[in-house]
């Protein structure tokens, strides 16, 4: 029964992180203007919005199907996973810190909170990537 607990919380937990991030990045793509030279001289994490769409999905998807398929067609589940793993998980955390960093630099309100909670989900991305079996 503790098994089905943890599962059923794990899921749970997917369906928040994924829905924080893909609708924090929804949200950004439509709201930040895309230009080529900014995002070069400014580091402007634009791409990382498409990124945030691609994992918020999988991890929507993950916890409300409990289906691994798409996490392991992004991951891999070869010999060099948890190298792939672990990348990830520092993946998530450095430019989760580094999204949060640029949103102190943006003008609106709005775009500021998404940003912060765009930048947070990937840490809790790579958190719940290192809490896996």
């Amino acid at each position: 029964m503790a098994n089905i607990d943890r599962g059923l919380k794990r899921r749970v937990v997917s369906i928040l992180i994924g829905s924080i991030m893909f609708f924090s990045s929804l949200y950004l793509v439509d709201k930040v203007p895309f230009n080529l030279f900014e995002m070069i001289a400014t580091f402007n994490p634009y791409i990382l919005y498409y990124v945030g769409l691609i994992l918020g999905a999988e991890r929507m998807v993950y916890g409300i199907t409990g289906n691994k398929r798409l996490y392991y067609l992004l991951m891999g589940e070869g010999d060099l996973a948890a190298y792939v793993l672990f990348s990830m998980f520092f993946f998530g955390v450095f430019m989760g810190i580094y999204i949060g960093v640029y949103a102190l630099f943006l003008q609106g309100t709005l775009v500021k909170i998404a940003e912060v909670a765009n930048g947070f989900s990937y840490i809790l991305f790579a958190v719940a990537l290192w809490m896996l079996p």
